[in-house]
């Protein structure tokens, strides 16, 4: 949707593209379908129902979440002068964009010509700039030999794109605050692929043992996070034994087998594993037990479902359960040589259950669940790794910790 000369609005990637300076700016799922709903009325008065129910569909907010996201969307449009976000009091909002006519291709005058020429100018630095993309990506990524008791390994590296690059030792010493070496002992894999996300709030690390040929079994799967400085410390061999123990209890798995063969219809991908962390080192290791599921429904977009049952290794905490329902919209952004997709999800119910016993663990885990029910009217997942039968995703909770887990795909 053509929205001025060089403003282009893509409603399905939440996306708006500037062609004179090759740039792209990212609007939210409330933001996009406010300025859909006001540019298919251009010049025509919206009233705060219409954009309340474009902006949340079948949620119930505040007239402030709509102040919010109107403000926003005005400072992103705030560059193009020829376009006009205004408020009609009493009655609603309107957008004014320019005239058709001006929408056509312009003539090459000897200013525009100039025009031109430093457009192709931009264009050619946008290109240099996209070949180099640790800049613009969300991550910048490098890959480096590892090492997890006595099994060596390749480590895909993310990092913040403004931080130097890892080398071998930091990596090492970052691995080895989660998973601690152990001399003489052998596990029981011979070959694994990594991949860690390494930041000032934490650190992240997830292992497929048996990675063969850029294909997951997608089994004995490892996810841990801690803190950079002072992570899990956990053994390798203690840390399988706790896992396969707290992994008896599920709460979010599905035995597959029992549906029977598959029917056509509705396609649900499926996505289920654990993640395992410390608060701190005096506390007991917490395994939050998660599930996502993602039903297709429009070109990408489709329902959501996320769920995580979180409790520890003594069950002192019993399970904190956080569910969350809704839409999401999928769109693909590319982090160096890595093809990341992003689901832009928007709550349409969100469920959390207090812990029986208020642990110190517990409390500190409501707390987190409690403010991301609060605080967000969006929730953004990224998956940035998928084969055969598992995928790596990226969640927003805990600093964008990672989860490696198996998935299916049901035809219900």
């Amino acid at each position: 949707m053509q929205l001025s000369p060089q403003l282009r609005f893509d409603p399905d990637k939440l996306l708006l593209s500037d062609s004179d300076s090759d740039t792209t700016i990212e609007l939210t799922f409330a933001e996009a379908r406010i300025l859909e709903a006001l540019s298919a009325e251009a010049g025509q008065v919206v009233s705060k129902a219409t954009l309340l129910e474009a902006g949340w569909p079948a949620r119930v907010v505040g007239d402030s979440s709509l102040q919010n996201a109107l403000s926003t969307l005005r400072k992103k449009l705030s560059p193009y002068r020829d376009i006009e976000l205004k408020t009609i009091p009493r009655r609603g909002y309107t957008l004014h964009l320019p005239e058709p006519q001006s929408l056509s291709p312009r003539r090459f005058t000897k200013p525009a010509m100039a025009a031109v020429v430093l457009a192709v100018l931009v264009l050619l630095v946008g290109v240099l700039f996209w070949l180099d993309p640790s800049p613009r990506a969300r991550f910048a990524e490098q890959t480096l030999p590892s090492r997890v008791s006595g099994v060596e390994g390749p480590m895909w590296v993310l990092t913040e794109p403004t931080a130097a690059p890892v080398d071998k030792v930091v990596l090492a010493n970052r691995v080895a605050n989660q998973l601690v070496p152990e001399p003489g002992w052998q596990p029981p894999f011979d070959r694994y692929q990594g991949m860690a996300l390494l930041s000032e709030q934490g650190d992240s690390l997830v292992l497929c043992p048996g990675y063969d040929n850029g294909q997951c079994p997608g089994k004995s799967l490892i996810s841990i996070f801690g803190a950079p400085n002072d992570g899990g410390h956990q053994r390798l061999s203690d840390f399988l034994a706790t896992k396969i123990r707290m992994e008896e209890k599920t709460y979010n798995s599905l035995k597959f087998e029992e549906l029977g063969d598959d029917t056509g219809g509705m396609v649900e991908q499926l996505y289920f594993g654990d993640a395992y962390f410390k608060l701190d080192q005096d506390q007991r290791l917490a395994r939050a037990d998660l599930r996502i599921s993602a039903v297709p429904q429009e070109a990408h977009s489709g329902l959501f479902y996320f769920a995580a049952c979180v409790t520890d290794e003594d069950c002192h905490t019993t399970p904190v359960k956080y569910r969350v329902r809704g839409r999401y919209i999928e769109t693909k952004e590319r982090w160096g040589d890595r093809r990341v997709t992003r689901y832009t999800v928007t709550p349409t119910s969100v469920e959390l259950s207090s812990p029986n016993r208020l642990s110190k663990m517990a409390r500190q885990l409501y707390r987190e669940f409690r403010r991301s029910e609060l605080g967000r009217e969006e929730l953004v997942f990224y998956r940035l790794y998928l084969d055969d039968k598992t995928a790596i995703w990226m969640l927003p909770f805990a600093d964008n910790s990672m989860v490696w887990m198996q998935r299916r795909t049901l035809h219900l």
